[in-house]
């Protein structure tokens, strides 16, 4: 006798039962629109069955270009629920970039926001694979009006079988080194990138969660979701200081995601004392190292509980670091989640004993299978069976896990091995510094040499030489940075990540 076990654990699934629970609940508040996990449902239903008339099946992809709005969402939903694949694009990237992504997975159609207008009709002679434009707002011209879609079909459920192991959407890196790769996520992958944060916070139904991530990054989505499945109201923004300090205060929001930076120009927005925040139950920072600064000020100015984790957008979560944790080690990353496997390795994939700096590699089940259309990358970083990441780290005889930095962010100086990141914490805590990134340029005697970029603070003025003795007093002789250049912004993907491959290009140059 074979036992036969559910493979429906989908994506789509999870809005319904939302829906079968909760009804009359707040599921998602946006740009003034507030909408129940009924009306949510019924709107992607109708969206599905729109999509379907125009001739979208089961493995077509369909190409998005939106920024945070509550129709992302219900394109996310409606699409998961008909087998079609979401190919969310970063509008950040320029036009060419965006073209050749949709052309790599020959999308069949692009939803758009009206403000892309301009953007899209750029590239519509080349995309030769998208037969349907979908606009969202504003004049529709010769694209379908998404509303027409969304409010005008069935809001019976579609009937499309889905498995739990078909794909839902192609999920992008941050392009920090050049075009995102991508990775065909199924709906298996994407339910288990949330399921450790839900276990670790014990989120239920009471909660309101804050979405600041892009939707069109795993973060943002996976928070959506992680709502959806425990029946939380989801406020959605964009990062915008102001928009983000009232959504808290007005929605009582209890739990956001942020990046450090975004919380340092959270505390510079005029007026910040006067926000009432205290319905913040605790703030989660991933994807840059959180500062000794930045640490301090939210246990000062927004909550008393932090928890970090460590991941990427291909392995989405590994380690988690609650609250009481990081009071007790505050530069540690935690412990690995639910289902999560990690070893730290030297160049020849030998496990490395406590203390040691090596690579971080992994198996976790929200991992990704391969990089889509890309089978000598999926082997670079795929290696008898484990994940690798690029980082640099190590473990405490705890089993904590601490990330000293990037494989690329270990710059090697003559003999000597120097961490960026190390220096650039350091550089944060100078009074007139904003933002900064420490690289390794060319030198012909030591190979590279350390040289930090600063971002001088509104209204202040920094020298070389300042910087270099400010360094002197704290670092050893040969991490202290050799050359210091002046600039106005860091370069850095939508989720905060620093794009050093500009900024080495960029002053490489100046040499």
């Amino acid at each position: 006798m074979s036992i036969v076990f559910n493979k429906h654990l989908t994506v789509g699934k999870q809005l319904v039962r939302a829906a079968w629970r909760y009804p009359d609940k707040e599921a998602l508040v946006c740009k003034g629109k507030r909408l129940t996990y009924r009306e949510l449902n019924d709107r992607v239903n109708s969206l599905a069955h729109g999509l379907m008339e125009l001739g979208i099946r089961k493995g077509d992809f369909v190409a998005v270009i939106l920024m945070n709005r509550s129709e992302f969402v219900e394109t996310y939903f409606a699409l998961a629920k008909i087998g079609a694949i979401a190919a969310p694009q970063n509008y950040r990237l320029d036009r060419d970039s965006i073209e050749q992504l949709i052309n790599q997975c020959e999308a069949k159609a692009l939803i758009y926001e009206s403000g892309f207008k301009e953007l899209v009709d750029a590239m519509r002679p080349n995309l030769g694979s998208v037969k349907h434009y979908i606009v969202v707002g504003g004049e529709a011209g010769d694209a379908v009006p998404y509303e027409r879609l969304a409010t005008g079909y069935s809001t019976e459920e579609p009937e499309v079988e889905i498995l739990q192991d078909d794909p839902q959407y192609l999920n992008y890196t941050s392009g920090t080194t050049g075009l995102p790769k991508a990775s065909l996520m199924t709906h298996y992958h994407n339910i288990m990138v949330i399921i450790p944060v839900i276990m670790e916070l014990g989120l239920d139904s009471s909660w309101v969660l804050l979405t600041v991530f892009p939707l069109f990054h795993r973060v943002g989505w996976a928070t959506v979701l992680g709502g959806v499945i425990t029946g939380c109201k989801n406020v959605i923004t964009e990062i915008e200081p102001k928009e983000i300090l009232e959504a808290i205060e007005k929605e009582k929001v209890n739990y956001v995601n942020l990046v450090p930076i975004i919380t340092s120009l959270l505390m510079m927005a005029p007026d910040f004392e006067k926000y009432d925040l205290s319905s913040l139950r605790i703030i989660v920072y991933a994807s840059a190292l959180l500062t000794k600064e930045v640490r301090e000020a939210t246990y000062k100015h927004f909550t008393e509980n932090i928890a970090e984790y460590y991941g990427s957008t291909d392995t989405a979560l590994l380690t988690w670091c609650n609250p009481e944790m990081k009071r007790v080690k505050p530069t540690s990353l935690g412990t690995p989640t639910f289902g999560v496997e990690l070893r730290i390795v030297d160049e020849k994939g030998r496990d490395l004993p406590v203390g040691e700096i090596g690579e971080i590699i992994c198996r976790a089940p929200s991992c990704n299978p391969e990089y889509y259309k890309n089978p000598e990358k999926t082997r670079e970083v795929f290696r008898d069976g484990w994940f690798h990441m690029g980082d640099l780290g190590r473990f405490d005889e705890d089993g904590h896990l601490y990330v000293v930095g990037r494989v690329e962010d270990m710059i090697i100086s003559g003999t000597d091995r120097i961490f960026a990141p190390e220096i650039e914490d350091l550089l944060t805590s100078h009074p007139k510094v904003q933002d900064c990134a420490v690289i390794g340029l060319p030198d012909e005697n030591l190979g590279k040499i350390v040289t930090a970029v600063i971002v001088p603070q509104p209204g202040e003025s920094v020298s070389e030489q300042e910087i270099i003795e400010f360094c002197k007093d704290k670092l050893e002789e040969f991490k202290v940075p050799k050359r210091v250049r002046i600039t106005d912004s860091i370069p850095r993907t939508a989720t905060g990540k620093i794009l050093k491959y500009q900024l080495e290009e960029q002053f490489s140059q100046e040499n």
